[in-house]
């Protein structure tokens, strides 16, 4: 089943500058590392609900045409996706067949002090999130303590705005996957599907 909403993928142009901005707007933000497919790295920003926005960028932009969040990076960056947290991935995905266009999927991600990262993730029909399951401890991938304490008082991602082309065949994709326990969200008409917008909690 999916247990709670587990991360927003925000993408930058460049991870320091962007890193360096969210500290100026009062966030903690914790290095992340590189990912196991050499194209991007990240950095982190906890939240003491669990969730946290996941900041990437594409340290040789020219190198990951192929991957899926590169024109948005190009464009100059935004908001890219969302992530639901699975406790089983293989009965979410045999459930939610009608609407998986990538099954299954291995990732992983080295962080600054060593740590190799592993889960796996299965990607879901536009506009709708992607889903993650952990194959090594979330503790380990997602900080806490400190890290998830904010000098702006951000507790938590209160909204996603999701924008959606066809917006009564998004409503119905994602009550599929509000019947798995997905948390509600605001989708709304749009020119494109994407993630239009997300609020914090206090922030």
């Amino acid at each position: 089943m999916i247990r709670m909403l587990d991360h927003v993928v925000l993408v930058a142009r460049d991870l320091d500058t962007a890193v360096a901005d969210h500290r100026r707007r009062g966030f903690t933000v914790t290095p992340g590392g590189k990912h196991a497919d050499g194209l991007t790295h990240n950095a982190l920003v906890p939240f003491a609900d669990g969730s946290y926005l996941e900041i990437v960028a594409f340290p040789d932009l020219d190198r990951a045409v192929s991957h899926r969040w590169w024109k948005i990076a190009a464009e100059g960056g935004g908001f890219a996706d969302f992530a639901l947290l699975s406790d089983d991935l293989g009965a979410d995905t045999l459930a939610l067949k009608e609407i998986v266009t990538r099954s299954s999927a291995t990732g992983g991600r080295t962080r600054p002090d060593g740590i190799r990262l592993e889960w796996r993730t299965a990607i879901l029909s536009a506009p709708l999130p992607f889903i993650i399951q952990d194959l090594t401890s979330r503790e380990l991938r997602v900080p806490q303590g400190a890290a998830a304490q904010h000098a702006n008082g951000a507790g938590g991602i209160a909204k996603v705005i999701l924008g959606a082309k066809e917006l009564a065949d998004a409503e119905w994709r994602y009550a599929r996957l509000r019947e798995r326990g997905a948390p509600e969200i605001e989708l709304r008409a749009d020119e494109r599907d994407a993630v239009l917008d997300v609020r914090f909690k206090g922030d």
